[in-house]
């Protein structure tokens, strides 16, 4: 405790509403008196509570593909390949049909599905307009979209020789 000596009877009246405790009155004025006044209190700040939320959101819908072709003029397509989906792993199948395609290559490819509400959405019969060539290695991008409005943006390479310009259509089936 600090001990604050008040000097009349105004000074030790005029510091009692400053801290909260009882001040004795002087009883003749000009005497000295003590008064015993508290030290202040430190006040501790609420604790913050805060809460971590996990983020619980699915990566994006993300395809990788294999498919082979074989063509001369019309030209055909079959492979598989692998639906990631909301934290899970599908497995699918690929038929193709395609006009303007010359050669034989294997593809590989991968890309991201977008429009896609639910896993029923993703089988069906996709239309894609496509122009490439390799010869040995090369590559080539390819935007997809089937009658539910899933699309499919693929970049893909291909090894052997291989000219494609023109329509083609795939039919993926869940395995």
């Amino acid at each position: 405790m600090r001990k604050l000596y008040a000097f009349g009877l105004g000074l030790s009246l005029a510091l009692a509403p400053m801290f909260s405790v009882q001040v004795a009155k002087a009883d003749t004025v000009g005497q000295e008196e003590v008064i015993a006044v508290p030290a202040p209190r430190e006040i501790a700040p609420e604790p913050v509570v805060v809460q971590q939320v996990p983020v619980t959101a699915a990566p994006p819908a993300f395809v990788e593909l294999q498919r082979s072709s074989i063509g001369a003029g019309i030209g055909i397509s079959w492979g598989h390949g692998t639906l990631s989906f909301e934290g899970n792993s599908y497995a699918f199948s690929v038929k193709g049909l395609s006009v303007g395609d010359v050669g034989a290559a294997k593809i590989l490819a991968e890309g991201r599905v977008e429009n896609m509400e639910s896993l029923a959405d993703f089988a069906g019969t996709y239309v894609a307009l496509e122009a490439g060539a390799s010869a040995g290695k090369g590559g080539s991008a390819l935007t997809m979209m089937n009658e539910h409005g899933v699309t499919i943006n693929l970049a893909s390479t291909r090894e052997g020789f291989g000219l494609t310009l023109g329509a083609q259509g795939f039919s993926i089936a869940l395995d």
